[in-house]
């Protein structure tokens, strides 16, 4: 079910990760607030930007995560947005292993970008034990509503059937 939160008995690989997509809306410019600037990759990213892309809606977030930036919500449009800004970029440790998760990176522009680039390096770098980072988790500081679950899409109507003809 994908509007419900599993907590501990959320699928490994979404434990691993710290978070679990429910649905993207449409591709749309909306805004990022960034929770930690001083993490690898992020010296450029300011307080903030904005960028056009396919932006997912997560949950079941690990209570251990290290909010890197957040995904604004008040200006999207959709219903899945329909909630409190949340997490869309996040590190954390599971087990031994370092985890970057990124909602960014659906469109080619986005890919092509200097920020974009310099954040994949930065995480690249961080995750591979290059270079170090405060992991201090502040996910109820980043993102207080984090938990929110977004309302459903009401159903479609059913189609109308269209009558066939006859033919002789």
């Amino acid at each position: 079910q994908r509007y419900k939160n599993y907590g501990n008995e959320a699928d490994p690989y979404v434990q691993m990760l710290g978070g679990e997509f429910i649905k993207h809306g449409k591709q749309q410019k909306a805004p990022m607030r960034v929770a930690d600037g001083k993490f690898p990759g992020f010296a450029k990213a300011g307080t903030g930007f904005e960028l056009n892309e396919e932006w997912y809606s997560l949950k079941d977030f690990a209570q251990n995560l290290h909010v890197i930036l957040v995904q604004e919500t008040a200006v999207m449009e959709g219903n899945i947005y329909k909630r409190a800004a949340y997490p869309a970029t996040w590190a954390r440790m599971h087990g031994s292993g370092r985890v970057f998760y990124t909602s960014m990176g659906h469109r080619e522009d986005v890919w092509t970008s200097e920020l974009f680039q310099e954040i994949i390096v930065g995480a690249l770098n961080w995750a591979t034990r290059r270079v170090d980072a405060d992991l201090t988790p502040n996910l109820e500081k980043a993102a207080p509503g984090y938990a929110e679950i977004p309302p459903q899409d009401p159903p479609a109507p059913p189609k109308k059937e269209t009558p066939k003809k006859k033919t002789n």
